[in-house]
């Protein structure tokens, strides 16, 4: 007798009640409250809030990697496989392999007394027994031409200060790259970065899907930024679920006031110019070109 075959459409990742808490000295005190929201296999999700709505704290929790104190509850299933119930043994296996994280901050993600090289090369190896260290060099070198790091052979055996806060970044895509994974999560991967250098990370994420067809969840507090990438987003506020749905019902229709107001703090390049109020400033002499 076979058993029911598994449906072909099912979402990449389901999230169903999820709720994050901590022990504090005043009881469990709540920071994620029954959330839920799908990813497509191939999909994009955003998952936007301003600062302590949740947002980062989903992301660690999806990864079984809550700070200490920290305790999840509810249903994480990934391709079929539910993490909540897993072992730890057993979610390293899935952790940084088939699902990969990119952290918000590279610099102190990365370790300053090694070569970047030689981290990638090692994490790819914690996954992979049996490969030797020359072959997950090559690999290193191969991850990082792939987001586009110029003379990859050779800065390979650079530190991370010898990169710039955007190259840290491709860095950090590449190392979670080598691995193949299935989904990518991209916490704030954009912080602090021009608006040059956001544009050119951006961009590789939605490289990077077209080309291997991983689904990737992208956390930011910028609406400017999801828009770019998702398809879908997640508006949360103080740990709670506001509003959910696809981009461009999000950005056409919101129907929460917090959303709307989200919407409203983007600066428009369309705006109108007596908005401005430029009757109010003090007008300043143009300064004459010194050449």
């Amino acid at each position: 007798m076979t058993g029911t075959p598994e449906p072909t459409d099912r979402p990449l990742l389901r999230v169903r009640d999820l709720t994050v808490s901590f022990t504090t000295a005043n009881g469990p005190t709540e920071v994620v409250r029954k959330l839920d929201f799908d990813l497509p296999r191939g999909g994009a999700v955003g998952i936007v809030g301003e600062s302590g709505s949740g947002k980062s704290m989903t992301s660690l929790a999806i990864m079984g990697l809550l700070p200490k104190g920290g305790r999840a509850t509810g249903s994480i299933v990934f391709d079929g496989t539910e993490l909540a119930t897993l072992r730890e043994n057993e979610l390293r296996r899935i952790r940084g392999d088939r699902i990969a994280m990119i952290f918000q901050d590279p610099l102190s993600s990365l370790n300053p007394y090694y070569t970047v090289g030689t981290q990638i090369a090692e994490a790819y190896r914690s996954h992979r027994a049996g490969v030797s260290r020359k072959a997950a060099r090559r690999v290193a070198i191969e991850a990082m031409e792939r987001v586009h790091i110029r003379d990859a052979a050779r800065r390979v055996d650079h530190y991370p200060h010898q990169f710039s806060g955007g190259m840290r970044q491709r860095i950090m895509i590449a190392m979670a790259l080598s691995m193949e994974p299935e989904l990518i999560i991209a916490d704030e991967p954009t912080t602090a970065l021009d608006v040059t250098v956001q544009a050119q990370i951006l961009d590789l994420l939605a490289e990077i899907r077209r080309d291997t067809g991983a689904g990737l969840i992208l956390i930011t507090h910028d609406l400017a930024v999801v828009s770019e990438v998702a398809e879908h987003i997640v508006v949360m506020r103080g740990g709670d679920l506001v509003e959910q749905g696809t981009a461009e019902q999000i950005f056409t229709d919101p129907q929460a006031e917090y959303t709307r107001r989200l919407l409203d703090a983007v600066p428009r390049i369309d705006d109108e110019i007596g908005s401005l109020r430029t009757t109010d400033m003090p007008v300043v002499p143009a300064e004459r070109d010194a050449s």
